[in-house]
């Protein structure tokens, strides 16, 4: 066990994966313990509850603060957590858990994550904010997506049957068959960094002195991304650098509907970025301005109706992960 660490606060969402993090929670506390660690569990009854409690997790002060749930949980206790300074580990215990997924941290096994906490590397990685109208300001980590997958999402939360993944798969179908177009404008300001890609094609519209870049296109989906993949991996910007200080940015352009239905399967394979009709671009912020009405999401969670503006901190937060 590594020295350095004395107390760990555990933090469990008992919601995430329907039961999977109550169970993670479980395993990883009987494991830290195990090796000697002082252990404070941190358990809400929601996830209102779970957030609290991630407040007053940090207050006192823990070595390292353990997350037991998705992607959505640790974005929602992200505040305190980089404010602190604490590093933070992370056992998978969520529906995507694509932060784990991008840092190697193991999925199925709770007991090696949460040997991490003890004895992982320590790695500064990116983290984002997303800032709505009114000033309101929401962390996420993975991708913020805003269109027919958004949509999708916001249907399936809407929707009281079917039950289990059918539910999903029924909201695909019904946005697939009501499918729209979105007319979107960006604001991309800062420039790729050091040794970051360039844009794979130029913006439509040209890139003015100041540096800001304005990109208007109509689209069906687009993603902000700081890792790789969402939904459980899916690389929809397969070009990420979590710790590179940028937003990944695909935007899928309007074509026919079964047109893009062959585009399914060129995005899980990470290859639609490929495809002309596909625009990517790397941003430090973007002002996102779209439909009345259209939803963001990041981490699987609601961010708020457009327009947002969504910023990169780069290497922000500390992530034990495996060495």
């Amino acid at each position: 066990m590594t020295e350095q660490v004395g107390h760990i606060a555990v933090l469990v969402n008992p919601a995430s994966g329907h039961g999977v993090g109550a169970d993670s929670g479980h395993v990883a506390v009987d494991r830290l313990r195990a090796r000697g660690a002082h252990v404070k569990v941190y358990q809400g009854a929601d996830e209102r509850e779970t957030v609290e409690l991630g407040r007053q997790a940090v207050d006192e002060r823990p070595d390292v603060v353990v997350v037991v749930g998705g992607d959505g949980t640790v974005s929602s206790v992200l505040g305190p957590v980089l404010a602190s300074g604490v590093p933070l580990a992370v056992i998978p215990g969520g529906t995507g858990n694509d932060l784990a997924r991008e840092h190697g941290i193991p999925l199925d096994d709770a007991a090696a994550a949460a040997d991490l906490a003890l004895d992982g590397a320590r790695r500064r990685v990116d983290t984002g904010t997303v800032t709505a109208a009114d000033g309101t300001v929401r962390h996420f980590v993975t991708v913020l997506c805003a269109g027919l997958d958004s949509r999708t999402n916001e249907r399936t939360n809407r929707m009281t049957w079917p039950r289990g993944p059918a539910r999903y798969l029924a909201a695909v179908y019904i946005e697939w068959l009501r499918l729209r177009r979105f007319g979107y404008r960006l604001e991309l300001t800062g420039e790729p960094g050091p040794g970051a890609a360039a844009p794979d094609r130029p913006a439509p519209g040209g890139a003015p002195a100041s540096g800001l870049r304005v990109l208007e296109q109509d689209g069906y989906m687009l993603a902000i991304g700081l890792t790789r993949t969402y939904g459980g991996g899916v690389p929809i910007c397969p070009g990420a650098d979590p710790a590179d200080g940028l937003l990944d940015i695909t935007l899928v352009q309007a074509m026919g509907r079964f047109r893009l239905l062959a585009f399914d399967s060129l995005i899980k394979a990470g290859t639609h970025v490929e495809r002309p009709e596909v625009t990517t671009l790397r941003a430090t912020a973007v002002r996102l301005t779209a439909p009345e009405g259209l939803v963001t999401y990041a981490d699987g969670e609601p961010m708020g109706p457009v327009p947002v503006t969504v910023a990169a901190h780069r290497e922000s937060l500390t992530l034990c992960v495996p060495a």
